[in-house]
């Protein structure tokens, strides 16, 4: 299937059909302090000193016709009543499922009252730190184009060579573990072909619902396809092709929620694994995709799965937005929630193709430099290739009525960067399981990335000033694990 870029407001994402079938809702996240309560039963509760405080959320819930209330995470019901034992105990906890268990979640029958919802929410100070509708998340794609051939794509996957051009994937398969092994993998979006040819069987589904659409399930397919296709004489190899991959979609009982998606992927994880945060949404003052952490409740969620050691990587979003701005001052976009947050940079073919550009311009600039459309700021850790990616999916460089034996030579945006980053992490703790016998904290293996990678550059109007940090050098990494 052809398509072509779509340029918003907001940024730039690929694709025709990455609606949602979901309605918007309201994620409200509790005082801690206020002695209110969600509880999965009863609803909204509270302490015998905070009868008014409840009273008022549920003035303002009772003006709206509601179709669910509860809570935003899946906790036990002792975990989401604890909060009103903290407070009548005067008990100081801030434990991640504590700050998880503060998040509500309010559906409205009508999508349109849930901004309005939010805002009456917001105003109920006393029991109600925030309140916000929830994003609509999108891939963080820039794909396009149609172009018959077949081959083996292995030599063109250059995001795979020495630096400086690729992470020097290759130079650390030889490496015990270097290959991925004992790693598990989960990618967080909406969809995948998980029938594809080249794609190791098996793949489980491990929560949530799938997203109709084909734009969703060859974005899901083409993330894979970088990170663990198999080796062999046809299509694509995954940089860490030994590494077991699971998903997990961003839709949760019937709404968009990425962050239980991101609480149930790490409940199924452990120490060394990694998690993929393949998704933007448009917000901020400027209504621009973002990185996800932007929203409390993802942070949160991002927070508690680095706490278990598990390692999350984040794409930074296609917005051309800088995080650094004032206007982002106290938010999850200049705040460390432990996640490896990715850029999109110019690879070495810094030419567009000739189908479909989406600018007047053939050359996009230098070689490492941060691509256009990327996000940047202080907590954009690394960057991968944003652009001419080749993977799963698809169909332009090999396509056909069997969508199982599709490939792209174009899957772009922070979206083909960030599976980058991911299988070089999970190339570092293969290495370090085998050779330390434990895997690495995420801290340990975001620095050793951040230490080792070959520098960002500067272009034309793209100074280094608007950081996206350096490209993984796996080579040089293996020997600081």
């Amino acid at each position: 299937m052809a398509t072509k870029q779509k340029t918003t407001d907001s940024g730039f994402v690929h694709g025709e059909d990455f609606e949602l079938d979901t309605p918007d809702y309201v994620i409200a996240e509790l005082r801690y302090d206020s002695g209110v309560a969600v509880l999965p039963k009863e609803g909204v509760a509270s302490t015998a000193a905070a009868e008014a405080e409840a009273g008022g959320i549920q003035e303002v819930l009772a003006s709206y016709d509601i179709a669910k209330v509860g809570p935003h995470f899946p906790l036990a019901a002792s975990v989401l009543r604890e909060r009103l034992e903290v407070v009548t105990a005067a008990r100081a906890r801030v434990s991640s499922e504590f700050v998880e268990s503060g998040f509500m979640q309010i559906v409205p029958k009508r999508s349109r009252d849930a901004a309005r919802i939010a805002e009456r929410l917001r105003a109920r100070k006393d029991a109600v730190w925030n309140a916000y509708v929830a994003p609509r998340p999108v891939p963080a794609t820039v794909n396009s184009g149609a172009m018959p051939g077949s081959r083996n794509f292995e030599p063109a996957q250059g995001y795979l060579c020495s630096a400086p051009d690729g992470i020097g994937a290759m130079h650390v398969w030889g490496i015990g573990g270097g290959k991925g092994k004992g790693v598990r993998i989960c990618d967080i979006e909406g969809n995948w072909n998980l029938a594809h040819e080249d794609l190791p069987a098996g793949i489980p589904i491990i929560g949530g619902t799938l997203v109709a659409g084909q734009s969703w399930v060859d974005h899901g397919t083409a993330v894979l396809g970088e990170m663990v296709s198999k080796r062999g004489s046809i299509g694509t190899v995954g940089i860490a092709h030994e590494a077991k991959a699971a998903v997990h979609p961003f839709v949760v009982n019937g709404v968009a929620n990425p962050a239980a998606a991101i609480t149930g992927a790490a409940a199924r994880l452990s120490a060394g694994d990694a998690i993929l945060i393949e998704l933007q949404a448009p917000g901020g003052p400027n209504n621009k995709y973002l990185a996800l952490q932007f929203w409390p409740d993802v942070f949160a969620a991002i927070v508690a799965a680095t706490a278990k050691d598990i390692t999350v990587v984040e794409a930074a979003g296609n917005g051309n937005e800088n995080f650094d701005l004032a206007a982002f001052n106290g938010t999850g976009l200049q705040k460390d929630s432990g996640a490896i947050v990715v850029g999109a940079g110019i690879p070495p073919t810094d030419f567009f193709d000739a189908s479909n550009p989406p600018t007047a311009y053939t050359h996009i600039g230098v070689p490492r430099s941060r691509i256009w459309f990327s996000n940047y700021g202080r907590i954009v850790n690394v960057h991968g290739w944003g652009w001419h990616v080749t993977t799963c999916g698809y169909g332009d460089a090999q396509g056909g009525r069997n969508q199982n034996a599709w490939y792209t030579l174009r899957f772009s945006g922070t979206s083909s960067a960030s599976p980058i980053v991911t299988g070089a992490v999970a190339c570092l703790q293969g290495i370090s399981k085998v050779s330390n016998g434990a895997p690495l904290p995420p801290a340990r293996v975001r620095s050793i990335l951040m230490k080792s990678g070959t520098p960002q550059q500067a272009g034309p109007g793209v100074p280094l000033n608007q950081h996206i940090g350096p490209l993984p050098d796996l080579k040089k990494a293996a020997t600081l694990v």
